[in-house]
């Protein structure tokens, strides 16, 4: 299912309806009778049906409290995703607004799962190798999979836009370089002045005093006025610099 967001402000539905998308969607999730599985995003439940007797559990959260009728058989939270803790799952599966799908991806970031099965706005799986802000959270806590592009006759009524199936698992920090972990540990101080976070975030890799950690900072040459913006307020092009200026400096 996914949703828009139509004149009347009411939740617009659109339905899957392709049942080769529907069974490629079931194979990519490998469902295992020991997973616990959290589905956002229901609609009338034609993934939850085939899920449900093959599962451990299925935990459903779905905004739009006129599909209850569709889910009486099902333990369903009517909610917004972005309110809830969303841990306690092993798998997740999703087709949530495309509005929401970047604060959804850094809600995700403080989510253990073993496995995301997602249909997406297309714009969106085909971003993911760009060089922009949320892309680069992506790539540093997901590895990507793009399954296939879906059409929008495969929903109804249809959406204006295209359709990808992505599955998403979780990166390892131990395997990323020094530059990516200091990265990705930005994204969970992004409300702190960068100058702050990087100290924080040092101290925390190498085990240094803070007087090192300044050190280092100053040699990484980073521009003040990005030094003193929380990594939340910068723009694609000064995570970019950033992104550069960690890079480059031999430490």
């Amino acid at each position: 299912m996914v949703e828009f967001k139509n004149d009347t402000n009411l939740l617009d539905q659109h339905f899957l309806i392709d049942q080769k998308v529907v069974d490629l969607f079931i194979d990519c999730c490998d469902l295992k009778k020991e997973d616990k599985v959290l589905e956002i995003g229901a609609g009338k439940g034609i993934l939850s049906k085939i899920i449900k007797n093959k599962v451990e559990s299925l935990t459903i959260i779905e905004k739009d409290e006129r599909l209850k009728k569709y889910l009486l058989d099902y333990k369903v939270i009517y909610s917004d995703v972005l309110k809830e803790d969303i841990n306690g799952y092993n798998k997740i599966i999703t087709s949530l607004p495309y509005s929401i799908t970047e604060p959804f991806m850094y809600k995700l970031i403080d989510v253990q799962f073993d496995k995301l099965i997602m249909i997406c706005g297309k714009n969106f799986a085909d971003s993911i190798n760009e060089d922009n802000k949320l892309s680069l959270l992506t790539n540093l806590y997901f590895n990507v999979e793009k399954i296939m592009d879906i059409e929008p006759k495969s929903f109804e009524p249809q959406p204006r836009v295209m359709s990808s199936l992505i599955v998403l698992k979780q990166k390892d920090i131990n395997t990323l370089t020094k530059t990516d972990k200091i990265l990705r540990l930005l994204y969970k101080y992004r409300y702190m002045k960068i100058k702050n976070a990087l100290k924080e975030i040092l101290i925390k890799l190498d085990n240094i005093t803070q007087r090192d950690a300044r050190n280092i900072i100053t040699k990484y040459n980073i521009d003040n006025t990005i030094l003193e913006k929380m990594f939340d307020e910068l723009s694609n092009e000064e995570v970019k610099m950033l992104k550069n200026a960690i890079k480059t400096c031999k430490i």
